[in-house]
This record gives structure tokens, C-alpha cells and sequence, in this order.
């Protein structure tokens, strides 16, 4: 049996627990949301319902479109509307047939969460302990039950850092790692982003490497210094030579794996150009203005999410960070640098931080590495380990697969001990084979019950206990929020779909400022508001006179009812002379939606 094998066989459990608890959790907080609403169960978004527009319509053979027949590049994530689609062509219907999908997408993530912690860490118990973070998380529970693209997106993010940390030790760029970063930016846009980050890494490490191999080579050729420090034989125009072929070398291993990026990505992005004048989808034109000045109200609510996540982890994360921007650079810069991106950007960050939630997986992770670093340090300054490698001028850890030429980064070994194994340990780019657990010394065997041993154990537990009770605390009250998210969306957009359907005639014109659910339960047309289908919306909602430019639109296009918020439009709301009210929801306790109050009206536009 070879030593793979062994591996997966006696590896199952850990991760096989994760997934039951993932499951428990989804369940638990399902179940409280359809007793809460009296059995009717929904989803807490009513973007969710958008993408469930989408989806009927490419699975009718509308293509991408949202009303029928009119094309649009709406959709922020068209790899997730692909899967909805199929999932309908099966027979499957929304909203279940969507929360079903994004369940199975959460439990994926668990599993990418383990394999990453796995081969950061080198340890089995880590890297179950950074899954059952992710598992009992409240915030991407959430997301688990919301038939958003939300975990579809981190799992692939995930799938595509692994995989660039193992290409980033060999210095070859798999095909199958584009191919990850490719369905990620299709899940969100998001991911064009990591893939830009993931190769300005690997061009940096491949430079790197070359002129370490270039320096070896002239050590090897016999290149001696005098004694004020000059070199006897000097070979710049060789040297910039080499250095140039070498990078040049490695530099068309990136080509192949650039043009399958390209071809994955190229055929939407020319089709939004074609829609709506713009590469990226309408949604980013909505609701992202570039800005130079920083949105500290953002960053503000980013950092009391990551602190909310888990408050025990938080100074752990911050050391992780530092740790792993010398070996897995590509997962500190994303954590750190995508808030600080959407705050360049002044997107607000509602919905529970959605936009931020594929993160908790990679904070999770690197708080697990700065756990695990903390320990080392301490273990240190008693004396009783070699210094970690996060201290300047140290040795660094070994990695646990063999070295071949010309592959990977040369690593100091430690010093060998008796009984001393080969294991991963913190912190290696390539895959490392797992540990038992990290408290239980330098590759030495599992504790035992008695002495030493023993209080490790006891530590150990201690430690995941706090920090599993770190993240859990939270979970209560997200299916709380879950249960009336749901309500909210039935009691509201959901109900006003169906007030249309009773209401309207069936060919009647809608102008809409939330346009999922009553667009999907009505079969109405619509026009956008908010200018995520209709992008011609869009820069009348930035011009001073915004409601009266609406109008005109909302005219000149036929609009027989307008479904809105008064509060978004409330120069508009307030023209009894265009706007005839016929019909208003209020909920008494909001959660989710943009107003307490929507109402229908009946146009009356001057002919």
C-alpha cells in the first residue's frame, strides 16, 4: 500500500467530522427558520432571487438575459447562475433546489479549509480545529443556506491557494491552477483579483530563484574575492545574461496557464463589453466608485467582523499574517488587501459583511498558523524547541518533501534527533505529510497518559476548545437573524410578487428597486432602478436631479407601476401627480431589507 493511501485511509475521520457538524449546524438552522415562519422556509436575500431569475431564464433557452429575449450582464457570478440552471433543468426548483446547492458548497468548504490547514500546518488537529471554525461559523452558515455564490466562490479561492502554493514551491505554473482561478473570478469578480496576486507571487519567486541559482553557479565556478571585498573576475554582461534566460525560462511557464485563465474568463467578460459597455459586470458600475481616500467607516465594520468571528483567534491571526508572508504570501496579501480594496472602492458592506465572508476560511487559517507559531515561541523561550521561523536570522523549518534540483526553495534543516520523523511542519509551500498533533513535540509520537504527555493533551483540548467556543458563540444568534431574514423577504418581496400576479395584467411593465423576488414569483418585465439589469439607470442615479431623470426614463419606456422604497426615492415617492399609491407592505421588524415600507404605485405619466 503506498504511503498516499495510508494517508487518505487514516486521515478520513478528521475531515468526515467536520462534515457532520457542518451538516448539523445548516440543519439546525434551517429547521429554526421553517418553524419560524411557519413552514414556508425561503432564502434571507432577495438577491437570491435574482440569481434564480437568471438561472429559469438560461435554462428556458433565454440565455443570459433577466427579462426574457433582452441580454444582460447582471449576473456577478455566471459560473453560479450555470449551476442553478442545471439544477433546474433536473427538476429542481428554487428556492430549495438553490439552498441545497449552496449547503453542498459550505461543506466543500470545509473540506478545502482542512486540506489548506493541512498543508500549512503539517497537523491533522489544526487543520480540523481551522475547519470547525469555518464550520460553526454563524456568518457563513448563513451563507450555506442563502443559494448565494458565496461559498461556491470561497471553496474555489481555497482549491486555487492550494494549489498556487504547491506551484509556487516547484516554480511551475499547473494548468490546473489557472483553471481554479479561473472558475473562481467566474463565481465572483472578485477573483480576477486573486489570480493578479498569485502571479505578481510566482514572479516574484521565480526571480528570486533565479538569482539564487545564478549566485550559486558563480560560487561553483570558482569566483573569488580580493581582500578589499571586490571580485577578481567579473561578469556583469554574463550575469545579466543568465539572469534574463533563467527568467525568460521560467517566465513561458506562466503563458499556457495565462491563455486557459483567458479562455475560461474572456467569453463573459466580451459578453458584458457587448451588453453593457463595460467588462465587468453591471452590478461592480452600481455599486463601486473608485476613490483614493479610504473608506474608514469600512474598514471600521470589516475589523469588528473579524473580530466578531472568533475575538480568540484575532491576535493569532495577526501573527499568522507576518508568518505566512514568507511562505504563502498569496494567502496573507488576499485576507489583508481585499478589504483594503472594496474600501478604495466605497462598497458598503451590508448583508451580514457578504462580500467579505470568503475570507473567514483564509482568517481562519492563518489564525491557526499564528496558534500554532505562538506555541513554538513559547516552547522556544523555555528552551525547549529551535527557534521558530518567523525570527530574523533563523533557521527555517524543513520542508517534508524531498528536494530535487532546480525545485523549491533551499531550506535550512533542523538539527536531527533520535526518533526525530520527516513530517511538515509550519509554515512549508509544498504538501506536507500530517502530524498528529502540534503539541506533541518535534515529530516525537502521540502523548501519552501520563506526566508531559498528558498536560499537552490537556492543553491541547483546552486551546480547541476555546477556540471552537470562539466561533460557535455566534451561531445562535446568526439563525436568529437567519430565521427573520427569511421572514422578511417572504413577508415583503415575496408577498408583493404575488400581489402582482393577482393585480397586474400579465404583459404590465414594472419599475423595480429590488428586483429579485417579485420579478421571479410575477413573470413580470421590468426596469431596474437600481441599474444591476438596466445599466442606462446608472449615471442618472449619480446626477443631482436623480428622481426627476427616472421619471422621464420610467415614461419614455411605458412603466405602468413602480415598486419601491419611498425612502431610496423620496422626491419621487412624493409626486402624487406621477405616483398613484395602491399598495404598501411595512414590516415590523426589518433584518434585511433596504426600508420598513414598499409600496406600489400606478403611473400616470403626461402624455
Amino acid at each position: 500500500m503506498s504511503e498516499r493511501a495510508h494517508l487518505k485511509r487514516s486521515d478520513w475521520a478528521w475531515p468526515a467530522s467536520l462534515l457532520v457538524v457542518g451538516c448539523l449546524a445548516l440543519g439546525a438552522c434551517a429547521l429554526n427558520a421553517y418553524r419560524f415562519t411557519g413552514g414556508q422556509g425561503g432564502v434571507p436575500l432577495d438577491d437570491s432571487w435574482i440569481h434564480f431569475q437568471f438561472a429559469r431564464n438560461l435554462a428556458r433557452g433565454d440565455g443570459f438575459s433577466y427579462n426574457p429575449g433582452q441580454p444582460t450582464s447582471g449576473s456577478t457570478a455566471p459560473l453560479w447562475t450555470v449551476l442553478l440552471a442545471a439544477v433546474y433543468c433536473v427538476g429542481g426548483r428554487f428556492p430549495v433546489a438553490g439552498q441545497l446547492l449552496s449547503g453542498a458548497c459550505f461543506l466543500a468548504l470545509l473540506a478545502a479549509t482542512y486540506a489548506l490547514g493541512l498543508r500549512l500546518t503539517g497537523s491533522r488537529w489544526a487543520a480540523w480545529l481551522a475547519g470547525m471554525v469555518v464550520a460553526l461559523n454563524g456568518r457563513l452558515v448563513w451563507a450555506g443556506l442563502s443559494a448565494l455564490e458565496i461559498c461556491l466562490f470561497a471553496t474555489l479561492s481555497l482549491l486555487a491557494i492550494g494549489a498556487h502554493l504547491t506551484d509556487r514551491a516547484t516554480r511551475r505554473y499547473r494548468l490546473r491552477t489557472a483553471a481554479l482561478f479561473g472558475l473562481a473570478a467566474l463565481s465572483r469578480p472578485e477573483g480576477y483579483l486573486l489570480f493578479a496576486l498569485s502571479l505578481a507571487d510566482f514572479t516574484l519567486q521565480i526571480g528570486k530563484s533565479a538569482n539564487r541559482q545564478i549566485s550559486k553557479s558563480q560560487m561553483a565556478n570558482g569566483e573569488r574575492r580580493t581582500a578589499n571585498g571586490e571580485p577578481r573576475n567579473t561578469h556583469h554582461a554574463s550575469r545579466i545574461t543568465d539572469y534574463a534566460l533563467r527568467i525568460t525560462h521560467y517566465g513561458l511557464r506562466i503563458i499556457p496557464p495565462l491563455f486557459l485563465f483567458s479562455a475560461l474568463v474572456l467569453p463573459y467578460l466580451i459578453f458584458s463589453l457587448r451588453t453593457s459597455g463595460h467588462l465587468l459586470p453591471n452590478t461592480y458600475h452600481a455599486k463601486a466608485v473608485f476613490d483614493l481616500q479610504l473608506d474608514l467607516k469600512f474598514l471600521s465594520l470589516a475589523a469588528r467582523y473579524l473580530i466578531r468571528d472568533n475575538p480568540f483567534l484575532l491576535p493569532f491571526y495577526v501573527l499568522g499574517v507576518g508568518v505566512l508572508l514568507r511562505r504563502a504570501r498569496l494567502l496573507s496579501l488576499w485576507s489583508a488587501g481585499l478589504p483594503l480594496v472594496y474600501a478604495f472602492l466605497h462598497t458598503g458592506l451590508y448583508h451580514h459583511g457578504r462580500y467579505l465572508m470568503p475570507l473567514i476560511p483564509c482568517n481562519a487559517c492563518i489564525g491557526v498558523v499564528g496558534l500554532l507559531e505562538a506555541y513554538k515561541l513559547l516552547k522556544w523561550r523555555r528552551g525547549t524547541l529551535t527557534p521558530p521561523l518567523s525570527l530574523p536570522g533563523r533557521g527555517s523549518l524543513r520542508s517534508p518533501l524531498p528536494r530535487r534540483e532546480g525545485q523549491g526553495e533551499e531550506l535550512t534543516p533542523l538539527p536531527h534527533r533520535e526518533g526525530q520523523g520527516e513530517g511538515g511542519r509550519l509554515g512549508c509551500a509544498s504538501l506536507p505529510s500530517p502530524q498528529p498533533s502540534p503539541w506533541e513535540g518535534e515529530g516525537s509520537p502521540p502523548p501519552s497518559l501520563a506526566g508531559r504527555g498528558r498536560g499537552r493533551v490537556v492543553a491541547a483540548a483546552l486551546v480547541g476548545l476555546l477556540v471552537v467556543v470562539g466561533s460557535g458563540w455566534g451561531l445562535p444568534m446568526m439563525a436568529r437573524q437567519y430565521a427573520w431574514n427569511v421572514d422578511n423577504i417572504n413577508e415583503m418581496q415575496v408577498a408583493l410578487g404575488h400581489w402582482v400576479v393577482a393585480h397586474t395584467p400579465p404583459d404590465a411593465l414594472l419599475a423595480l428597486n429590488d428586483i429579485g423576488a417579485i420579478t421571479y414569483v410575477s413573470e413580470r418585465p421590468i426596469v431596474d432602478l437600481a441599474g444591476l439589469i438596466t445599466p442606462e439607470v446608472i449615471p442618472l442615479l449619480r446626477a443631482p436631479d436623480r428622481d426627476a431623470r427616472l421619471a422621464e426614463l420610467m415614461a419614455a419606456r411605458g412603466v405602468q407601476y413602480v415598486i419601491i422604497f419611498p425612502n431610496w426615492f423620496p422626491d419621487l415617492a412624493a409626486r402624487r401627480d406621477l405616483l398613484e399609491p395602491l399598495y404598501r407592505v411595512t414590516l415590523a421588524h426589518n433584518t434585511i431589507a433596504g426600508g420598513h415600507t414598499m409600496i406600489v404605485y400606478r403611473t400616470r405619466w403626461r402624455r
